[in-house]
C-alpha cells in the first residue's frame, strides 16, 4: 500500500463536500480524479497531501513515502534564482548540505542520481519549452505560465513517491503537455491527476475516481476515461430500464390488489333472497379469498426491493445564437505590428483576413505572443504599428478579457442586467438557463469558480447575440461537462471563432477552417495542427530519453 483514505468526511458549513472516501493505491497505480467542479477535487488532494485536516477519517502513507503536490494555482513569489529554487523544492540543496556529515544523505543523493541532478534539470527545462531562459533568472521575472512550470519541474525533481497534480495542464503549450504526459506514462509514481483534458487521462490513467456530484461519494471505475463514459452510459440506462420495469410491475400489482379489494367488497355486502342463501355463502367466502389475496398482493408489493430512478443532473448547454450581421462582416489586419512599446515585445508585421464564419485556429508556444495577438484583434491592446479593421455588424464576445474584467463584487444578476439591459426575471432566467441556481443569482461574482465564472461569460454573450468568439484556452477552467457543452454548441455556431487552445480533443472537435502557428513572431498558416503534434511527440520522446 502506498496511500490509502479511510472514510474520508469534509464539510463546509451546512455543505458536505466528500462523504465516507475510501482507496487503496499501490505503487504505480494512475488514477484519474474526476467530477463536477465543486464536487470537491480539490479539497481531497490537498486533505492527501496534509495540507487540509478531514472532519472525520484518516489518510494512511507508506512510510518514507515522499508526496509531491501541484496545486492548480502555483501563485510563486521568490528571489531566488530558477536553479537554486528548484534545488531548495526538489530537496536536493538539503542533500548536498548533509552530504559530508551524513552516510544516509550521501546514499540518498546517489539514490536519486543527484550528480546528474543539472543535466535533469536542463533536460526537463527543454521539456517544458524554458530551455532558452537562463536557470540564474529569478522567479519573480518569469511570467505567471513560465512560474507554473518551473513550480512543477521542482516537483517532478523531488522524485515523489506520490503525485497528486491538480489541472497540471493547465498552463502548458501543446510540446510541453506532450513531454508532461510522456514523462508520467513511464513514471513509477502513484498518481492521482484532476484533468478536463481527455485525451491527457485516456493517455496516462488506467483508473477513473469520480466524486459523485448527488452523493459526494467515491465511485470507482477501472480502465481508461473513455472506458469509464462508456460503462456509465451504460450503467445509467440499464438502471433506467430496472426501474421503469419495476414499476411498471408495481403499478401491475397494485392493479390487481385493487380489483381483489373491489371483489372482496362486493361479495361481502351481497344480500341476495332468502332462497338463495347457497349463492350468498358462495360470494362471501369468495370476498373473503380475494380479500386475502389482496393482502398477499400488498404483501409482496412492500417485500419488493426498490430499484431507484438514477439521479441525473439537467444536461448543461450553452445557448448562443450569433446575431445575424447587417453591415460589414470581416477581420482584416493589415501589417500590424502588436506588443507593448513599455518591455519591448513585439510581434509581426502580421497581415491576416478573417471571413465572417471563419473558424480560426493559432498554435504557438507559451510566449510566443497568441494573447497578444487576440488582444490586438479585439481591440483591447492598440496596434503598435498597421491597422486593425473589424467590421460594423459584429459583436464580439471576448472570454479572456472578460474575465480579467469581471466586477467581483457585483452579483450575478447585476452584472447581466447592467451589461445586457435585461430586466430582473430575464436576468434570472438566462442564469438559471447557464447552470447557476437560483440561490447563487444574488451571490457576489467572487464566490464563483473559475468555470463559473466563463458559464457567466457565455451567458452574456448569449444575451448579446455575439457573433464573433474570441477564445482564448476557453478549457483551462471549464469542467468535463461545460467543455462537452462548448464542444457541442461551437459545432452548430454560425459566426466567427478565434481560438487558442492546446487541448488536443477539443481540437479535433473543432474542424478549423484555418489553421495558423506564431512562432519567432510571424504567423505561418498550416494545413493542419497533426504535423505540429507529430513533431512535438517526436520532440517529447527525444528528451525523455535522455533522462
Amino acid at each position: 500500500m502506498e496511500i490509502k483514505a479511510n472514510k474520508i468526511h469534509k464539510t463546509y458549513g451546512i455543505i458536505t463536500v466528500l462523504d465516507g472516501i475510501s482507496f487503496s493505491l499501490e505503487r504505480g497505480q494512475k488514477v484519474g480524479l474526476i467530477g463536477y467542479n465543486g464536487t470537491g477535487k480539490t479539497t481531497l488532494l490537498k486533505i492527501l497531501a496534509g495540507l487540509l485536516e478531514p472532519d472525520s477519517g484518516e489518510v494512511l502513507v507508506r512510510k518514507g513515502a515522499v508526496i509531491g503536490y501541484m496545486p492548480q494555482d502555483a501563485s510563486l513569489t521568490s528571489n531566488k534564482t530558477i536553479s537554486d529554487y528548484v534545488r531548495q523544492v526538489s530537496g536536493m540543496a538539503e542533500l548536498e548540505e548533509n552530504m559530508e556529515k551524513s552516510a544516509e544523505a550521501m546514499m540518498e543523493y546517489e539514490c536519486r542520481d543527484g550528480y546528474a541532478f543539472y543535466h535533469r534539470l536542463d533536460v526537463m527545462l527543454a521539456g517544458f519549452g524554458l530551455d532558452d531562459i537562463p536557470k540564474d533568472r529569478t522567479i519573480n521575472s518569469l511570467s505567471s505560465g513560465q512560474k507554473s512550470k518551473v513550480f512543477m519541474i521542482g516537483v517532478l525533481l523531488s522524485d515523489p513517491d506520490i503525485l497528486l497534480l491538480d489541472e497540471p495542464t493547465n498552463n502548458l503549450d501543446l510540446p510541453a503537455l506532450i513531454w508532461l504526459e510522456n514523462f508520467l506514462m513511464r513514471s513509477n509514481a502513484t498518481s492521482i491527476i484532476v484533468s478536463h483534458d481527455r485525451l491527457f487521462l485516456d493517455r496516462i490513467v488506467r483508473e477513473i475516481f469520480e466524486i459523485d456530484w448527488h452523493t459526494r461519494a467515491l465511485n470507482i471505475t477501472s480502465g481508461r476515461y473513455s472506458d469509464y463514459l462508456i460503462r456509465k452510459e451504460k450503467e445509467m440506462a440499464r438502471q433506467k430500464r430496472r426501474h421503469e420495469s419495476q414499476q411498471e410491475e408495481i403499478k401491475r400489482l397494485e392493479e390487481q390488489a385493487r380489483k381483489k379489494k373491489q371483489e372482496a367488497i362486493s361479495g361481502s355486502h351481497y344480500v341476495g333472497t332468502d332462497s338463495d342463501k347457497f349463492l350468498r355463502g358462495f360470494k362471501r367466502d369468495r370476498a373473503s379469498k380475494s380479500g386475502k389475496q389482496a393482502k398477499a398482493i400488498e404483501k409482496r408489493i412492500e417485500q419488493i426491493e426498490i430499484v431507484e430512478k438514477p439521479v441525473e443532473r439537467n444536461v448543461f448547454r450553452i445557448h448562443l445564437q450569433p446575431k445575424k450581421p447587417g453591415g460589414t462582416r470581416d477581420i482584416i489586419l493589415s501589417n500590424v505590428i502588436a506588443g507593448y512599446a513599455d518591455d519591448g515585445f513585439k510581434i509581426g508585421p502580421v497581415s491576416l483576413s478573417i471571413p465572417y464564419g471563419s473558424r480560426v485556429v493559432i498554435l504557438g508556444l507559451n510566449g510566443s505572443g497568441k494573447t497578444t495577438l487576440l488582444r490586438t484583434i479585439s481591440g483591447e491592446l492598440s496596434a503598435l504599428k498597421g491597422k486593425v479593421s473589424c467590421g460594423n455588424a459584429l459583436i464580439i464576445g471576448n472570454l479572456t478579457q472578460e474575465h480579467d474584467n469581471l466586477p467581483r463584487e457585483k452579483s450575478i444578476k447585476d452584472f447581466l442586467i447592467r451589461r445586457s439591459g435585461l430586466q430582473v426575471q430575464e436576468a434570472y432566467s438566462l442564469a438559471v438557463k447557464f447552470g447557476f441556481k437560483a440561490t447563487e443569482i444574488d451571490k457576489p461574482i467572487l464566490t464563483l469558480s473559475p468555470g463559473g465564472r466563463a458559464r457567466l461569460l457565455f451567458a452574456l454573450f448569449s444575451a448579446l447575440s455575439a457573433n464573433v468568439l474570441i477564445l482564448d484556452e476557453p478549457t483551462n477552467h471549464l469542467d468535463l461537462e461545460a467543455l462537452e457543452a462548448l464542444e457541442e454548441v461551437m459545432n452548430h455556431y454560425e459566426g466567427t471563432i478565434i481560438l487558442v487552445s492546446h487541448d488536443r480533443r477539443f481540437l479535433e472537435n473543432f474542424h478549423p477552417t484555418d489553421t495558423y502557428i506564431l512562432f519567432k513572431g510571424k504567423l505561418l498558416r498550416q494545413e493542419g495542427f497533426q504535423e505540429y503534434l507529430a513533431n512535438a511527440e517526436q520532440q517529447a520522446k527525444r528528451l525523455i530519453s535522455m533522462i
